[in-house]
C-alpha cells in the first residue's frame, strides 16, 4: 500500500509539472515573448550597481559584491541565483532580472529604484 501512494504522489508530481510548463510557456507567448530559446531574441538585462571597484583587486571585487548583495536584500530581493555582469568601469552589477522588452525593464526598473537601489538597464549580452 505505501509503495501505490508514493507512486501516486509522483504521477501528481510529474503531471503538475507539465501543466505548470504549458501554463509557464502560453504566459511567456501572451507578454510576446518567443519561448524557442534558437528562435528568441536577446531581452533587457535589469542590473542592480553597486560601487566602483579595482578590476585587479580581487579582494575588492568580492567586498564590493558582498555590499550590493546585502543592499539588494535591505530592499526584499532574495534572488535565486547570483549572476555578475562584468562592467568596463569595474562597478558590480548583479541581474535581477531578464525582460523581453525595454517597456517591461523601465517598469520594472522605476519599482527598484523606488526601494532604494541604483539600478541600470542594458541590452542582453553573451
Amino acid at each position: 500500500m505505501p509503495n501505490d501512494i508514493r507512486q501516486l504522489e509522483e504521477s501528481i508530481l510529474r503531471m503538475t509539472a507539465v501543466v505548470r510548463a504549458k501554463q509557464a510557456a502560453l504566459t511567456a507567448q501572451s507578454f510576446g515573448e518567443e519561448t524557442d530559446p534558437k528562435l528568441r531574441p536577446r531581452g533587457w538585462w535589469v542590473l542592480a550597481c553597486g560601487e566602483p571597484f579595482d578590476a585587479t583587486s580581487f579582494d575588492q571585487r568580492e567586498l564590493a559584491r558582498q555590499r550590493l548583495l546585502a543592499d539588494t536584500r535591505k530592499a526584499g530581493l532574495v534572488l535565486p541565483e547570483n549572476i555578475w555582469v562584468w562592467d568596463e568601469n569595474g562597478t558590480a552589477q548583479l541581474v535581477i532580472s531578464t525582460v523581453p522588452s525595454i517597456q517591461r525593464a523601465n517598469i520594472l526598473a522605476q519599482k527598484l529604484r523606488e526601494k532604494g537601489l541604483t539600478i541600470r538597464i542594458k541590452r542582453e549580452d553573451f
